[in-house]
Order: C-alpha cells, then sequence, then structure tokens
C-alpha cells in the first residue's frame, strides 16, 4: 500500500517537473524566435539605409560613370545578397550539377553584372524613407527561410516587393525579389533556359551568349 501511494506520488512529481519545465522551454524558445525575427527586420533596415546612403551619395555617378557606380553597389549590397546563391537557382539545379566549377564560376561573374544592373535600377528610383518592412514569416515553419513583404511608395503610388531570403553563414540573404508581381530570378531562369535549348542544351553557349534579358531591368 506504501510502495503504491509512494509510485504516485512520484509520478505526479514527474509530471509537475515535466510541465514547469516544458513551459520555461515553450517561452525560452518563444522568445528566441521574436528575438530572431526582430533581428532580421533590424538588420534589413540597416542595411537599407546603408544601400541608399551609397545611391544617395553617388547619384551623379549613374548616368556619367555607371560601371563605377555599379562596383561600388556591389559593395553596399552585398551585406544581404548572395550572387551565387542566386545564379544557381537560375541555372536550375538539373543544370548546375551537370555543370563544371568553372562554368558555374564564368556564369557568376556575368550574372553578377546583369544582377546588380536590375537591382540599381529598382533601388535608385525610391527613397529609404518611402521603403517600409510590412511583414515577414518562415515558409513551413522553416526558420532558415524567410519571405519578407515591403511596400514602397513610388509617385504616390504602393508598390510591393517581396524578399524571399535564406540563413547563408549565419547571416540573412536575399536569394530572390519580386517587384511589383514581377519574379526576376524567374525571369532569369526563363532566358537561360531558353539560351541553354538554342544551343542544342550546351551549358557553354548559354553562359557566352548570357546578357541583361529583357523587362528585368525594370
Amino acid at each position: 500500500m506504501l510502495y503504491m501511494l509512494f509510485i504516485e506520488f512520484y509520478n505526479k512529481l514527474l509530471q509537475l517537473f515535466f510541465m514547469r519545465n516544458f513551459f520555461l522551454i515553450l517561452l525560452f524558445l518563444s522568445s528566441h524566435l521574436m528575438l530572431s525575427d526582430e533581428k532580421l527586420e533590424v538588420y534589413l533596415d540597416e542595411q537599407h539605409y546603408k544601400l541608399f546612403d551609397y545611391i544617395n551619395k553617388n547619384s551623379d555617378l549613374i548616368d556619367n560613370e555607371n560601371d563605377k557606380f555599379l562596383e561600388g553597389f556591389e559593395q553596399s549590397i552585398k551585406g544581404i545578397v548572395d550572387p551565387k546563391e542566386i545564379s544557381k537557382r537560375v541555372m536550375g539545379k538539373k543544370i548546375h550539377d551537370e555543370s563544371s566549377e568553372l562554368q558555374r564560376e564564368r556564369f557568376n561573374q556575368k550574372f553578377k553584372s546583369t544582377l546588380f544592373e536590375s537591382y540599381a535600377s529598382a533601388f535608385k528610383e525610391i527613397n529609404y524613407e518611402d521603403l517600409k518592412i510590412v511583414s515577414h514569416y518562415h515558409p513551413k515553419e522553416n526558420m532558415n527561410n524567410a519571405v519578407v513583404r515591403l511596400k514602397v511608395n513610388l509617385s504616390g503610388r504602393n508598390i510591393d516587393f517581396v524578399y524571399k531570403m535564406k540563413i547563408i553563414n549565419e547571416e540573412w540573404r536575399i536569394i530572390g525579389m519580386i517587384i511589383d508581381g514581377i519574379d526576376l530570378i524567374s525571369i532569369f531562369r526563363k532566358q537561360f533556359i531558353k539560351l541553354f535549348l538554342e544551343g542544342n542544351k550546351k551549358i557553354n553557349y548559354a553562359i557566352d551568349n548570357w546578357d541583361l534579358p529583357e523587362g528585368a531591368n525594370g
């Protein structure tokens, strides 16, 4: 009898201990996720400020020395954009896996110019004060990926921006951008596949003939 009472008492203690610690762990995880989410938006805001500060201070280079402007733009935006990750997505998994390291590097170098010219074309038309982070979420509850929704006021018209982001080397990076419903990476991918097929599925042909896709520069 005493043994059974002891077992019952012991089990209740375990239950109380488990419930108490469960809620503590849940509270800790919730706080951690909230801080991580807040960190993402703060980080983006800091990078936006840095980017627009460069654009404002070097706007005279856009028409006169565009190559020099793009070099500085690349340095300003590299904190939130990973060109190599994006170029991999443009090639597509199958073609990327079949390509050599040299081919991947060649395309990445050519694609970087396209990418930064397209992003510069979009950002130079707006102001830092007019770009607002609206919300973000983690697809399929994967905390290493995020979709960030933004709005920008351009001449009285509200335009939707969407960043597709991923944690790469412990930092958030943009791996895709949708501007007013236009998915830039989708445009780039279609252009690459078109060249790939035109060249009888030769990867080098697609790389050699790569140029800025029509419609990708606004």
